[in-house]
């Protein structure tokens, strides 16, 4: 476990997706403040950065302690629906708004980032943005019942390997807000199997290895529900135990 608590806030590092997701919880559960969201009580943490030494999203902790239910909804979210859900148990928007995978296609972004790094590896231009001038419409029109993708940008940096012909894809995003219990995990998740999309499109045109790096994000509000803490404390609890 590695949480550290500055100036700048907390630091959350794990080896792996899934220990970094479980030291969110920690940090959160253990030095989390009463905030309320829209009435809604949590304990929540300010301005979180998150880091995982690998962007692999299998590991035995994703295994053995996630949702692998909310995991694969938020995947398909990510991959195959069209159309955004709310699967926190208690919604906060209606169905409705374009799904990350919408927004993916609708504006090529993935391809984007694939043909920027093929033409210039070490771009710092490879980024995806889901907020839309649409969605600053429709939260003005509709201020208690909207959308804004919790996800906001995320980054793909080529970092060459010099002792060998190979090059590092890192990835960075930023969360303007994130439910550590029951959607962080499918987040990193999704955000990791990004990467191997975009690794593995790489590696075939550039004709070079393409290793999975680090994923690192910024979360500015992270947080666990008043009516999910104690299912998340169980699985702390379980995680401690085991």
């Amino acid at each position: 476990m590695s949480i550290i608590n500055n100036e700048f806030g907390y630091s959350v590092y794990g080896e792996t997706i899934g220990l970094m997701w479980i030291d969110l919880l920690i940090a959160i559960a253990e030095n989390g403040e009463v905030t309320f969201d829209e009435g809604r009580k949590r304990l929540s943490l300010q301005n979180v950065r998150v880091k995982s030494f690998t962007s692999s999203g299998t590991d035995s902790v994703i295994e053995r302690f996630a949702d692998t239910e909310n995991i694969d909804k938020i995947l398909s979210l990510t991959f195959d629906e069209e159309v955004m859900k709310d699967i926190d148990i208690t919604p906060s928007f209606k169905v409705g708004s374009k799904s990350y995978f919408a927004r993916i296609n609708d504006w090529e972004m993935l391809d984007f980032v694939v043909e920027r790094l093929i033409k210039i590896p070490e771009s710092k231009k490879a980024v995806i943005s889901f907020i839309r001038k649409s969605d600053y419409e429709s939260i003005l029109e509709n201020p208690y019942d909207d959308y804004l993708p919790c996800i906001t940008t995320v980054q793909f940096r080529l970092i060459k390997n010099d002792a060998h012909d190979s090059y590092t894809l890192n990835i960075i995003f930023n969360a303007r807000s994130i439910d550590a219990f029951q959607k962080s995990v499918g987040n990193f998740i999704a955000i990791a199997k990004m990467s191997e999309i975009v690794a593995k499109r790489i590696e075939i045109v550039l004709k070079t290895k393409i290793n999975l790096g680090s994923l690192d994000g910024m979360i500015t509000d992270a947080h666990i529900y008043s009516n999910t803490l104690d299912a998340a404390k169980d699985l702390i609890l379980k995680y401690k135990n085991y």
